[in-house]
C-alpha cells in the first residue's frame, strides 16, 4: 500500500511510503531553487512517484500535515492583541486574513489539485494535525518501542509545544502549550531584532554568533519574556517582545529599553548583537531543559523522541542529550516542517490503519539519484573536461588533493533529506587548517564569518575525539571536542570548543567513508570538513545544478559519481 504525505506552506515537501517504510521523501525547494519554498509541492510528489515506478492511481491515501480548519484560538489571539495595541493586532489581522485567504482555504482544494495535476485516483485524503504529524515523523521511524516526545516550534494551528508518549504504533498526547507561548516565535523574534530575517531561517545565525557573546540579557529575557512558571510549561510575555511585530521589524518599547535599538538589516554585528544572542540562547536551552525534564517525570520513559524547527537547535540539543535524564535520544533529519509530510503519512498507516511497525530511519538518502552516464552527459553539455575513474583510483586521489588544500564538491549517490549536507551533496574539505573556514565562509560560500563548519567522521572514532559516548549520523547535535583533538582539527571547531558531527557509519554509506577512511591514512585525521553544496541557494539536487555553482563559486574540484572535473589553473 502507497501513502502520500505532504506539507504545502514554508518548507513544502513530499515523502511517499511503501507498506510503512520511506520509498523516497525531498524538499520542494531542491526541484525549484527556491529556499524555503512555499506552496503546493508538485515537483516533489512527482519525483516520489516517479522513483517508486507508479502513477497517483497507485496510492490509497494522502496525508496533509495541518487542520485548516482549527482558526479559534488564533483569531482569539489576535483580539486580545487588540487591547495590548493597534500595531499588534494589525499585524497579527494582515497575517491571519492573508493565511485564511491563501493557505489555509487553499488546503480544502489540495485533493483535487492532486487529481488535476496526477490524473485520477480513488485515494483518501486525510487531514492530521500538525504537531502530530511531528511526533509521528520522529517516533515512528525511531528504534524505540516506547519514547517520550517532545515537538516544538513556531507553530502549527494552535499549539506550539506537543508532550506524547509513544508506544509500538501508538502516540497519545499528553499536555499542550498553546500561543502565544511559544519557543519558536521568541527565537525568531530575536532572530529579526538582531538584524537577521526569520523567513530565511536565519534561526541559525543567531545560534552561530552565541558562541561569542556573553549573556548579559539572560536575567531580563528569563524573567520578563520567556519565563517558566513552575507548572512544567513556559511563558512568552508579547507586551514585551513579538513575534508578528518583529516580522515587519517592529519592536515594543519595553524590549528596546533594555536591549537598546534593534540592529538594521546590513548593519555591522558589534559585541552588543553577540551578548543579545547568546542571552537567547541561553534562556531557550534552559527552557527546553526545564521541558525535557518535566516529561521524563511525566513519562517514566528512557527514550526522548523530539521534532518541530526548535529540534534544529543543535547547541540545545547537545546540552538535553548530555544533562537530562534520558538514556537515549532520536531526532530524524528532516525535524522541521518538510519532516511533517513523513509525519502525516505515517499517521495514516500507524494510528488510522493500526498498521505494525517495521522501519527505522538510520540515514537520510531519500531523494534523487543519477548514474554516471546522466552525469556524463551533464559535463558533455556543459563543455568541462573530465576524467572517469573507478573508487579505487578516485577515493584515494580525492583524498590527497584534500589534504594538498582542494575544496571538492561531493555529488554522489541519492540527495539528502532535511536541511543538512551528509556526504550526498557536500563540500568537503581538510578540518586541519585554521584558514579554511574563512576561506569557505567568506570566498566559496559567501556568508558571515561566524558561521561554523561541521566534521564528517568515522563513526569509529566518536569516543576519542569527544571524550565521550556520542552517536549522532544526522549532524543534530553540538558537543564539546576534547582537548587534544581541538587543536588538530581547528577548521571544525566552533569558537567556544565545541563541534557538530555527523557520524558516519561505514554500512550506510560506504563511499563516503572510504573517502574519509582515505584522509585517514594520508593524515592520521579521521575526518573531513563539511559544508552543503550550495552557494546562497538550496543544496544542490541534479548533476545540472551542482554544474552551475562549480561555474558561479571558487572552489577546486567537481565529482559527479566517478567523474572528476579539476578546475584549471587561473
Amino acid at each position: 500500500m502507497y501513502i502520500l504525505g505532504l506539507t504545502t506552506l514554508g518548507d513544502s515537501a513530499a515523502s511517499l511510503i511503501r507498506d510503512g517504510e520511506l520509498v523516497a521523501a525531498a524538499e520542494e525547494e531542491r526541484f525549484s531553487r527556491k529556499k524555503h519554498h512555499s506552496g503546493f509541492p508538485y515537483k516533489a510528489i512527482q519525483y516520489c512517484l516517479d522513483y517508486a515506478g507508479i502513477t497517483l492511481k497507485d496510492v490509497e491515501h494522502v496525508g496533509h500535515y495541518w487542520k485548516p480548519w482549527i482558526l479559534r484560538h488564533k483569531a482569539m489571539q489576535a483580539v486580545k492583541a487588540a487591547f495590548v495595541s493597534r500595531d499588534m493586532f494589525k499585524a497579527r489581522a494582515d497575517r491571519g486574513i492573508a493565511q485564511v485567504s491563501d493557505s489555509y482555504l487553499g488546503m480544502f482544494r489540495h485533493a483535487k489539485r492532486l487529481r488535476d495535476n496526477f490524473g485520477p485516483s480513488d485515494f483518501k485524503f486525510h487531514y492530521i494535525e500538525h504537531h502530530q504529524s511531528h511526533a509521528a515523523s520522529t517516533f515512528f521511524v525511531s528504534p524505540f518501542e516506547s519514547a517520550a516526545i517532545l515537538t516544538w516550534d513556531g507553530t502549527g494551528e494552535d499549539t506550539t509545544t506537543l508532550f506524547c508518549r509513544g508506544k509500538g504504533n501508538r502516540i497519545e498526547v499528553l499536555k499542550r502549550i498553546k500561543l502565544p507561548h511559544s519557543l519558536g516565535q521568541f527565537y525568531s523574534a530575536v532572530t529579526n531584532f538582531i538584524g537577521f530575517d526569520m523567513f530565511g531561517g536565519d534561526e541559525w545565525k543567531v545560534m552561530g554568533l552565541a558562541a561569542y557573546g556573553k549573556p548579559r540579557f539572560y536575567e531580563f529575557l528569563s524573567e520578563r519574556v520567556l519565563k517558566k512558571n513552575g507548572r512544567g510549561t513556559f511563558e512568552f510575555d508579547i507586551k514585551v517582545l513579538d513575534h508578528h511585530l518583529a516580522k515587519h521589524y517592529q519592536f515594543p518599547d519595553a524590549v528596546k529599553k533594555e536591549l537598546g535599538e534593534p540592529r538594521l538589516p546590513g548593519e555591522e554585528l558589534t559585541e552588543h548583537h553577540w551578548d543579545i544572542a547568546c542571552s537567547a540562547q541561553k534562556v531557550l536551552e534552559d527552557t527546553a531543559l526545564y521541558l525535557a525534564r518535566q516529561i521524563k517525570e511525566m513519562t517514566g520513559e528512557e527514550n526522548l523522541c523530539m521534532a518541530g524547527g526548535v529540534a534544529f537547535n543543535s547547541v540545545m540539543n547537545g546540552r538535553i542529550f548530555h544533562e537530562t535524564p534520558f538514556k537515549n535520544f532520536y531526532v530524524q533529519p528532516a525535524a522541521g516542517d518538510a519532516g511533517c509530510s513523513l509525519g502525516a503519512a505515517l499517521m495514516v498507516w500507524h494510528q488510522l490503519l493500526d498498521k505494525p511497525r517495521k522501519f527505522v530511519m538510520n540515514h537520510a538518502y531519500y531523494g534523487p539519484k543519477f548514474s554516471n552516464e546522466e552525469c556524463q552527459k551533464a559535463l558533455d553539455a556543459a563543455g568541462l573536461k573530465y576524467e572517469t575513474l573507478p573508487d579505487e583510483v578516485l577515493l584515494p586521489k580525492l583524498a590527497k588533493m584534500i589534504a594538498d588544500g582542494a575544496i571538492v564538491g561531493w555529488f554522489n549517490g541519492r540527495m539528502e533529506w532535511g536541511p543538512r549536507a551528509l556526504g550526498a551533496r557536500s563540500f568537503v574539505a581538510d578540518p586541519r587548517r585554521q584558514d579554511m573556514r574563512e576561506i569557505l565562509n567568506h570566498k566559496v560560500k559567501l556568508r558571515e564569518w561566524f558561521r561554523p563548519l561541521a566534521p564528517s567522521m568515522l563513526e569509529e572514532y566518536g569516543t576519542e575525539i569527544f571524550g565521550k559516548e556520542h552517536h549522532d549520523p544526522f549532524m543534530i547535535t553540538v558537543i564539546e571536542v576534547s582537548e587534544k583533538w581541538k587543536e588538530k582539527i581547528p577548521a571544525v571547531v566552533h569558537v567556544d570548543g565545541t563541534a557538530r558531527p555527523q557520524m558516519v557509519n561505514r554500512d550506510v554509506n560506504p563511499r563516503y567513508w572510504t573517502l574519509i577512511d582515505e584522509f585517514r591514512k594520508l593524515t592520521g585525521i579521521p575526518l573531513l570538513l563539511n559544508t552543503s553544496f550550495n552557494i546562497q541557494e538550496p543544496i544542490v539536487c541534479t548533476p545540472e545544478n551542482a554544474i552551475n555553482t562549480f561555474g558561479n563559486a571558487n572552489f577546486d574540484a567537481l565529482v559527479l559519481e566517478n567523474n572528476l572535473v579539476v578546475r584549471e589553473a587561473q
